[in-house]
């Protein structure tokens, strides 16, 4: 069995992603190893002309403020159930693209857990599977997380955002 020392975790605020920072707590435990928890805004990196106006950066700003207390809290908890070495980072970019190609290398990750699903019907539309993209192209082991800590099945729709 392969030993894991990095552990990347992708926090978008879903259950989903709850359900797989807690399999990655127990991973890293088992490992003795250590715990990055990541949130990726979908976003560009810098202002941006868009129809007839900018976008600016700072529109990201609340979003990031809510994602860094987000990860704080989970670190927390990582902190609480044993795992030593705990690393949040909130980047606004293309998710897919930061979780499979950016961070994994600048960290030397060798596992990434993710939700099997985060977004409603029509956020898998417009930005397509995550976690199946991940699996695709990551450059290490990727664990998708269908079930709960005690491996039994969730409903998708007990763990998702409400469709719209």
């Amino acid at each position: 069995m392969s030993v894991y020392k990095n552990v990347l975790v992708g926090i978008d605020g879903s259950k989903q992603a709850q359900m797989a920072f807690d399999k990655a707590v127990s991973v890293c435990n088992q490992n003795q190893a250590q715990l990055y928890l990541l949130c990726v805004i979908n976003g560009e990196h810098y202002p941006t002309a868009v129809g007839y106006g900018i976008v600016d950066k700072h529109m990201y700003d609340a979003a990031e403020a809510k994602m860094n207390k987000n990860l704080e809290e989970l670190a927390k908890k990582a902190h609480e159930a044993g795992i030593e070495n705990v690393h949040t980072e909130v980047v606004v970019g293309n998710a897919k693209v930061v979780l499979t190609e950016h961070y994994p290398k600048k960290h030397y990750i060798d596992l990434i857990v993710v939700g099997a699903t985060g977004l409603n019907v029509i956020g898998r539309m417009i930005v397509g599977s995550t976690a199946a993209y991940v699996v695709r192209e990551s450059p290490c082991d990727v664990m998708v997380v269908k079930t709960d800590q005690k491996n039994k099945e969730v409903h998708v729709d007990q763990v998702s955002y409400p469709d719209v």
